[in-house]
């Protein structure tokens, strides 16, 4: 399984596959429900504040994520969602458009496991190198999702 565990970077798109050692369904709720996502969302160090979310087509997560001595207004608007499979959203916030991103997340169940594969595209590979000189963007992404896997282990008692 460890083979399902990989990042890539290719030009301006970022891409992250994890097993997850837990149910579609469980991993699904906790990636879209306030009380859940707070747990885990954003790199080391990171809480969360949800002012809204509602995960459906046209809607809107707004959020501010606290870290590095200060707050990260942020916005995801869905432009797809197919429970428990499939999310795909735009992702705002920044203070200029050039950092705006779109996602898509597949959630694939895997031998009792869940496949979640995370494509992230940038509007170039410089806004990419920018943000991980300046936030580390890459490695917070690791981390958020090793933050989501080690969540998981807590609600997965074996």
């Amino acid at each position: 399984m460890e083979e399902y565990n990989t990042f890539k970077q290719e030009d301006n798109i970022l891409t992250h596959t994890r097993i997850l050692d837990a149910p579609r369904d469980l991993v699904w709720e906790v990636w879209t429900t306030p009380e859940h996502i707070k747990e885990w969302w954003g790199p080391n160090g990171f809480s969360l504040t949800t002012k809204a979310m509602t995960v459906e087509t046209g809607e809107l997560w707004d959020f501010i994520m606290h870290g590095m001595g200060r707050d990260w207004d942020n916005k995801i608007e869905y432009v797809e969602v197919k429970k428990p499979s499939f999310l795909s959203y735009k992702h705002t916030g920044a203070e200029s458009e050039d950092y705006n991103f779109t996602v898509s997340v597949f959630f694939e169940e895997v031998e009792g496991k869940t496949l979640l594969t995370m494509k992230s595209v940038f509007k170039s590979k410089a806004i990419i190198d920018e943000l991980n000189s300046k936030v580390n963007a890459i490695e917070g992404g690791k981390q958020t999702l090793n933050r989501l896997e080690n969540y998981l282990k807590t609600l997965v008692k074996k």
